[in-house]
């Protein structure tokens, strides 16, 4: 008889993988609630984009040096130690968020604890973000893993659908206080699904005497920090990642108080239409990659982007709003997976967090860079009372940061590839 195919003897949709998809996907749908709909809910109360843009920034910024240490320490201490802790960090400011709405404080009090409160907010989101994306090729057997990497980013689609379109619900119905229990309710619901996933038989790995090399006395502090932090392998899926990530964040920072200013009613579909046109896309992206090589599939998920930006920037009505939000579904859909893969593949057990951190480290550094950039863009081009100029000049720009990252693309990875296939 014949043998079994890795297909049938090692399952994709065991219970552990379906539990570390339940938690990616509560926490997510909080991610992309605060995201997508936190600028909005400031306009409300008055502030401007340079200030929706300084909330932004810090929030990356604070995610971004945390996402860097944040791989060492669930390769060391356990990535489920790691996920209770993140989970419960990530919470905690949702209840100080309801505090300062209610608590009548004067406008610079408010923007201050805001501040505070999402810098709080990035470390438990960055924590909880790299031990369930190191959880998932964990749990995964080798046969099965880049499909399984593809359906996990199905998770955080399936977020992206659902929490930007609630969030923008709740507050152009005016109902604030929902907008921080509704978010505070996902993450206590998903904190027992954190607790359960205990796949892991030593939470604290102890370290073998023959990973410590006895040379690494004599390495400078920068080299020790690199090695302990940064998975070098994964750099150049990582820079680019981060070159898309400084286009993208316009999207996720201004794109409800832009289609509020042309007085689009349907906003939070934009991000529903954006995640379906984004799963669609992730199960293509392998057997494209496959096809026609990482290169060309990055340049086309890149192409496609730059088109619906640019639509974005010029768009009149809302079926340009839902046009834009279909392009950049299909671009993101393409480019990530396989920048993804790119970042993790030759990482080892022991380093797949640190290979997991460096990857999205770069995403935080290029939407953190891009949400102070864009938000001061928009303030520069637009007029009190009548940001729709502004607006436009953020996606204007954000397109032709495109050709830059197709450039860097080329550079970091194309290249690489091209002189493989020569040899």
């Amino acid at each position: 008889m014949a043998g079994k195919s890795s297909r049938e003897e090692y399952p994709l949709w065991t219970w552990m993988f379906i539990r570390v998809g339940i938690v990616t996907a509560l926490a997510g749908v909080c991610r992309q609630v605060y995201m997508s709909s936190f600028p909005y809910f400031l306009e409300q109360q008055g502030f401007s984009a340079t200030a929706m843009g300084l909330v932004a920034s810090g929030y990356t910024i604070v995610a971004m040096v945390t996402r860097i240490v944040s791989g060492n320490l669930v390769d060391k201490y356990g990535r489920r130690n790691m996920l209770i802790i993140g989970t419960i960090l990530f919470g905690i400011p949702m209840v100080g968020f309801l505090v300062a709405n209610n608590a009548g404080f004067s406008a610079t009090v408010t923007l201050g604890l805001i501040v505070v409160f999402r810098m709080s907010q990035g470390i438990g989101s960055s924590l909880t973000s790299i031990s369930t994306g190191t959880m998932a090729p964990d749990v995964l057997h080798p046969s099965r893993r880049s499909e399984g990497i593809g359906y996990y980013g199905m998770f955080n689609n399936l977020a992206t659908a659902v929490g930007p379109a609630m969030g923008i619900g709740f507050l152009l119905a005016g109902k604030s206080n929902q907008y921080f229990l509704f978010t505070l309710a996902m993450i206590v619901l998903a904190l027992p699904f954190a607790m359960s996933i205990n796949y892991e038989k030593n939470e604290i790995r102890e370290k073998k005497e023959e990973k410590k090399p006895a040379s690494t006395e004599k390495m400078s502090l920068w080299e020790k920090i690199n090695s302990t932090l940064i998975y070098k392998k994964a750099l150049p899926a990582a820079a680019v990642f981060a070159f898309v990530s400084f286009s993208t964040t316009s999207v996720s920072n201004f794109i409800s108080p832009y289609a509020v200013a042309l007085g689009f009613e349907n906003i939070g579909s934009f991000f529903t239409v954006q995640a379906i046109f984004m799963i669609v896309a992730r199960i293509s992206s392998g057997k494209i990659s496959k096809r026609i090589g990482n290169f060309h599939t990055l340049q086309l998920g890149i192409g496609i982007d730059m088109i619906g930006f640019i639509v974005m920037a010029f768009m009149q009505s809302e079926w340009q709003l839902f046009l834009g939000a279909a392009l950049r579904g299909l671009g993101g859909g393409i480019n990530m997976p396989v920048l993804n893969v790119l970042a993790v593949q030759s990482a080892s057990h022991d380093e797949r967090g640190k290979a997991t951190s460096t990857y999205y480290a770069a995403f935080d550094i290029g939407s953190g860079i891009g949400a102070a950039v864009w938000g001061v863009v928009a303030d520069m081009f637009g007029t009190q009372g009548n940001m729709i100029s502004g607006y436009r000049a953020v996606y204007i720009g954000a397109s032709l940061f495109f050709a830059l990252t197709m450039a860097a693309a080329y550079i970091l990875i194309g290249k690489k590839e091209k002189e493989q296939k020569q040899h």
